[in-house]
């Protein structure tokens, strides 16, 4: 390896500073697109390279796996190629404490190969739970007993001591569904995602010599997104670091964005009340974005007074000016957005660097509409993953059971699938005699026909299917791969025949779903040859939307929490209008002003070179039209620091109200109310006279290509052109200009 000094030439000061401050608590103030992640591997590099420290002696965390294997990936580069392999871990707090708990889980009552549940597994636990208490989603939500359950464990609270905290009706039910949501879990040899922080706090506090085994192989530990910690990440961080005091924590608190979801920004902002002896360093040369788009950052995350000071500046002077587009309506803004879209594809740019962000899912259709409309690739991230689609998740569920048959939840999913002959009654007798048994559903369906508990067609059926798991167990115990397990299941079972007719169109979309899944798994054995059944089933596990971006040339479309870590050439922030954005349900549950404006922030600051803020004058939402406020967080950007889009500002509302003052925006109704057309304008009387088409409200067309579908709207549309909102036979909606859309009245 090079001289240190050649080593670190590509560092700012700052960041040479932080990579070199080795030995005892440090605290990284790192601003968006400073360079952290170069900061981050430089500094593992430069430990491994320079100070004759072990990689196994090292555990470096962060929240997503695409970004533990980036960083990875960089440090193999800097260490001149060589991957240390697992003796350097570096990975998210889940696979970290997954990989502890295989190694442990004897101490705690688990065997090595238990299975993780994903989101859609705990939500069958739940309501399997749930009918067994007798209770209707009437009584309480299963997505609420979900968030309830983890927000206690979040609290390292266990059913008792959650039961006994509880106070309101919907808490004293959620603590008798904890208990028995627990219980299952054990039976099935389970946990969740929380369960594998929380087990190996416990572990920690009531094993000290396990604690001190693992603080002496970590001796150096670094946290990256410290912000976004909650409470049992802050425990298991501390006790590692507790004796040798070498912890480096890297964090912004202008984007702390998860409170939602347990983050507590006490822990970066508390950081030196934890460690008084830390030394801060700051990050505040951005890499990612123009001056211009840094400058309206600044502007708006100066009005926060939970921080710890700085201002995000670049060497890139000037740079395009953040545009304000303001629409006629969400659909005229979803047509402006893909326009936009289109020309800077036209004009060098590629899809897959440009993102639309928002505040809440729903808020995606309209521009799904017209991205099918104008036949952009795009992709939705954060909606159903590939790994959550039907198909998938059944065969998952059969490698889960070969993996580990004692986990009921995943042969109850696949016993009857492809059919058996097994109905719910069967299913639900199978389910009752392992309750009685006390053992698994697998070893029931074997003890059941011993003890006549299960008998006639039924009972054979089920032996067949275990003898049929069995075979393939061998398989597995004689080293087969997970493709040749795959294969093995899929001619066994005849899933793929059992899908129906070949040439229908969502047939062939399930099976292509099937080869993708074999391919998937080529690619990780590909990369793994060392990794068994198990490693692939967790990766899989734990995986998170941002992990399943793929690098086809497709614009993205997600929320702003998703957009975190991520960055576009070009971007485009749309609803930003209160009570979307800031987001008056968020405030009211948790009475947080300044974490909105956080994810603004977020959301501005993922914009390399082009900005788009967006709003609408009217908003179809709830069975109604909105006319919402502007956002509160338009009005904190001085006039001076944006462009206004003269095509996109809307024509003239009234006396006394010009393009210059929308910001102002003091004419409009409030929230829910609807305007009345009584102002004269030229907006209104356009709005009174309605859209001219030649098709009505309700009429059967047929289109030449898309087939026959009903008209459910027509509007006006820029350029006095027409829209007619179309649902098709097949589900979906398409907006379409009758002059160009070849349509007929049926």
């Amino acid at each position: 390896m090079s001289s240190v000094d050649e080593f670190l030439s590509d560092l700012n000061p700052a960041q040479r500073e932080a990579v070199e401050a080795v030995e005892g608590p440090l605290l990284i103030i790192a601003g968006a697109g400073s360079g952290k992640t170069r900061a981050i591997t430089y500094r593992i590099a430069y430990m491994m390279g320079f100070c004759g420290i072990q990689p196994w002696n090292i555990l470096a965390v962060t929240f997503t796996n695409k970004a533990a294997g980036e960083m990875r990936r960089r440090v193999v580069e800097l260490i001149g190629g060589t991957d240390p392999g697992p003796s350097l871990q570096v990975s998210t707090f889940h696979s970290a404490c997954a990989r502890l708990l295989r190694r442990e889980a004897y101490k705690l009552g688990l065997s090595s190969s238990f299975t993780i549940c994903d989101e859609s597994d705990q939500s069958a636990i739940v309501k399997d739970c749930m009918r067994t208490l007798e209770l209707e989603p009437d009584d309480i939500h299963p997505n609420m007993v979900l968030n309830l359950i983890g927000q206690a464990k979040m609290r390292l609270l266990g059913p008792e001591d959650y039961a006994q905290s509880a106070e309101s009706k919907h808490e004293k039910l959620a603590a008798d569904i904890f208990t028995l949501y627990q219980k299952r879990l054990r039976e099935n040899d389970a946990v969740d995602f929380d369960d594998l922080l929380g087990y190996v706090v416990k572990l920690f506090d009531d094993s000290p010599e396990t604690l001190q085994e693992y603080q002496q192989r970590f001796r150096y530990v670094l946290v990256d997104e410290y912000q976004d910690t909650n409470f049992v990440q802050y425990r298991l961080v501390e006790a590692l670091a507790r004796e040798h005091r070498n912890l480096c924590v890297v964090g912004d608190e202008d984007q702390s964005i998860y409170s939602w979801r347990g983050a507590e920004i006490a822990n970066l902002l508390d950081f030196q009340k934890h460690f008084p002896e830390a030394k801060v360093i700051r990050l505040e040369q951005n890499y990612r974005s123009t001056q211009a788009i840094l400058e309206a950052a600044n502007a708006v995350i100066g009005n926060n007074s939970e921080r710890l000071g700085k201002t995000l500046w670049t060497a890139r002077e000037g740079g395009a000016k953040p545009v304000v587009m303001v629409a006629d309506s969400g659909h005229d803004e979803a047509q402006r957005v893909v326009e936009r879209a289109l020309w800077h594809n036209a004009n060098g740019a590629r899809f897959r660097d440009m993102a639309v962000f928002y505040r809440a899912n729903a808020l995606s259709r309209p521009f799904e509409d017209q991205l099918r409309l104008c036949k952009v690739p795009y992709r939705v991230v954060g909606g159903l993953r590939f790994y959550d689609r039907m198909e998938v998740k059944d065969l998952l569920a059969y490698l889960h059971v070969i993996e580990n048959p004692g986990n009921s939840i995943h042969l109850l999913r696949v016993i009857n699938r492809p059919k058996r002959g097994l109905g719910e009654k069967a299913v639900a007798t199978l389910q009752q005699t392992a309750d009685r048994l006390g053992v698994s559903c697998y070893k029931a369906i074997e003890a059941g026909a011993k003890e006549g508990l299960l008998t006639g067609a039924a009972a054979a059926k089920m032996k067949a299917f275990r003898e049929m798991v069995e075979a393939w167990r061998g398989q597995r115990k004689a080293r087969a791969t997970i493709r040749d397990l795959l294969a093995s299941v899929l001619k066994d079972t005849g899933y793929v025949e059992s899908l129906g007719d070949p040439k229908d169109f969502e047939v062939v979309a399930r099976r292509e779903n099937i080869d993708e899944l074999a391919t998937a798994i080529a690619e990780y054995e590909e990369s793994n040859p060392a990794s068994e059944l198990g490693d692939f089933l967790e990766m899989i596990s734990l995986r998170s939307p941002v992990d399943d971006m793929g690098e086809e040339d497709a614009l993205s479309l997600m929320t702003l929490h998703c957009a975190k870590g991520l960055e576009f050439k070009v971007v485009f922030i749309v609803a930003v209008e209160e009570p979307i954005f800031p987001n008056a349900q968020a405030i009211d549950a948790r009475g947080n002003f300044e974490e909105e404006r956080r994810l603004f922030y977020v959301g501005v600051t993922r914009a390399q070179e082009h900005l788009y803020l967006s709003r609408a004058e009217s908003r179809f939402r709830f069975g109604q039209t909105m006319y919402n406020k502007v956002s509160k967080f338009l009005l904190e950007i001085p006039p001076e620091l944006v462009e206004r889009d003269a095509a996109a500002m809307p024509p003239l509302g009234g006396v006394g109200r010009g393009r210059e003052d929308w910001f102002a925006d003091t004419s409009r109704p409030r929230f829910g109310e609807r305007r009345k057309i009584e102002r004269g304008s030229v907006f209104d009387r356009a709005k009174a006279r309605g859209p001219r088409s030649a098709f009505a409200q309700g009429q059967r067309v047929r289109h030449a290509v898309l087939g026959e579908g009903t008209v459910d709207d027509i509007m006006s549309a820029a350029g006095g052109r027409t829209l007619l909102v179309i649902r098709f036979d097949d589900g979906e909606k398409r907006a379409l200009d009758e002059r160009r859309s070849n349509l007929k009245v049926i």
